[in-house]
């Protein structure tokens, strides 16, 4: 909320309050106004009764706005960042004091003028109390908006810390992509060039379109499918290399939702989550699928094959991911294991 903004909300609500401690202060007078029981001279009566209520309405109004303004420079209420002084507080207590004493002399000559019947001690005693009254109304009035717009700004900057806290654990998500695939690349890059120079130059040419992507998805937060899919074709033919007929992948992607968005490197973690648990051999080869559904969500299943021997994960994987999803506005991914299979469903995102 800017300085200028705080300032004119302050002074609405200044007039607002005042105008309502003026009304408040004077009901029981128009009340007693309307239900007189008395019918003589009923009608002259009322009128000078209307008449009183205005001016004194006004000049309790008047009292109350002066004091909101006053305050305004003592007690800045719509100060963010500094402590609110006892030694302020007092001045405050003193000076509206003393300007209410001024009004008080000043504005009941005024009343008199205007209005000449109503004079005597006991009006006057009446009109000292009321607005002394009103300055003690108006100094707490002051005293809850101070505390309304630091709370305000409380929330604001907790909320501008958060959000602050949430980018920077997304990006520490992004950049825990498990590097096992680049350091198994490179071995069967290395057997490669030795045994088939031409298909390890194609080889080359996918690690190093695996490792831009890798690199330049740490600059977003959310690519498109079909970014994705290029992608992931590229790290598929990385590691079918290392696994050959024994590892396959049935695409189904529709085209009509190639346009949606997700986070970078989802698939690469789906597809490494399901080759690091599951045993892939010639006599047990794993198939991975992956699907849209109508749902625009992304699915990637397959049939769970356990190993010999587990490995000892990172607890990165399908956590980072879900993390993701969370930092992203509190989406959810699905894990389901049913039926001796294990399935992952990830939302597909509108732009």
């Amino acid at each position: 909320m800017s300085n200028k903004k705080s300032i004119r909300q302050y002074f609405v609500i200044a007039f607002i309050l005042s105008m309502t401690i003026a009304l408040i202060l004077r009901f029981p007078m128009i009340m007693g106004m309307i239900f007189r029981e008395d019918d003589n001279h009923h009608r002259s009566d009322f009128e000078v009764g209307l008449s009183r209520f205005f001016i004194e309405t006004a000049i309790t109004f008047l009292v109350a706005f002066a004091m909101f303004v006053m305050n305004y420079f003592i007690l800045k209420p719509t100060e963010k960042h500094t402590n609110l002084k006892v030694k302020n507080i007092l001045i405050s207590v003193f000076l509206t004091f003393a300007l209410v004493s001024f009004l008080n002399h000043l504005l009941f000559e005024v009343s008199n003028f205007l209005e000449p019947i109503q004079t005597g001690r006991r009006h006057k005693e009446e009109f000292d109390i009321t607005n002394f009254f009103v300055s003690v109304i108006v100094i707490g009035c002051t005293l809850i908006i101070r505390l309304i717009y630091q709370k305000q700004n409380y929330e604001l900057e907790n909320e501008k810390l958060r959000t602050e806290s949430l980018q920077s654990q997304y990006e520490s998500l992004k950049n825990q992509v498990s590097p096992h695939f680049l350091f198994n690349s490179l071995t069967a890059m290395k057997t490669l060039i030795r045994e088939s120079p031409d298909l390890a130059g194609k080889y080359v040419d996918h690690l190093s379109l695996v490792l831009r992507y890798t690199l330049q998805s740490n600059e977003k937060r959310l690519v498109t499918l079909r970014e994705e899919m290029e992608f992931t074709d590229s790290y598929l033919f990385l590691i079918k290399m290392r696994y050959d007929t024994n590892l396959v992948i049935e695409i189904e992607i529709e085209e009509s939702k190639t346009h949606l968005q997700l986070p970078p490197l989802t698939l690469q973690t789906l597809v490494e989550n399901a080759i690091k648990h599951n045993e892939i051999s010639k006599r047990n080869p794993l198939t991975i699928f992956i699907k849209t559904s109508n749902a625009d969500t992304l699915i990637v299943r397959n049939r769970i094959q356990e190993k010999l021997t587990r490995e000892d994960g990172t607890g990165i994987g399908l956590a980072n991911l879900s993390k993701q999803y969370q930092l992203l506005g509190n989406r959810s991914i699905q894990i389901i294991q049913q039926n001796n299979e294990f399935i992952v469903e990830v939302p597909i995102l509108k732009t």
